[in-house]
């Protein structure tokens, strides 16, 4: 298996959170990368759901099935 390095983008048109399933809106800012085993899958997350599934899995890698988590509540900045 093999990921491509993450990248933060500002979102141009809507897209589905690949954690939570919520929409991450035009203007808002998302985490991208693709990982490639047989076959490709982009994950494209908000940077809280992505916070989330890094600090719940500690040390360890971390894995996560598509669409099925809750989404963090923000935290102020």
């Amino acid at each position: 298996m093999f990921n491509t390095p993450q990248e933060t983008l500002k979102a141009r048109k809507p897209h589905k959170c690949t954690n939570c399933a919520e929409a991450i809106e035009p203007g808002e800012a998302y985490v991208r990368w693709t990982t490639m085993d047989g076959a490709c899958f982009v994950s494209k997350m908000h940077p809280e759901c992505l916070d989330a599934l890094q600090e719940d899995a500690g040390e360890w890698e971390w894995e996560y099935t598509p669409y099925s988590g809750e989404r963090p509540a923000k935290v102020a900045a």
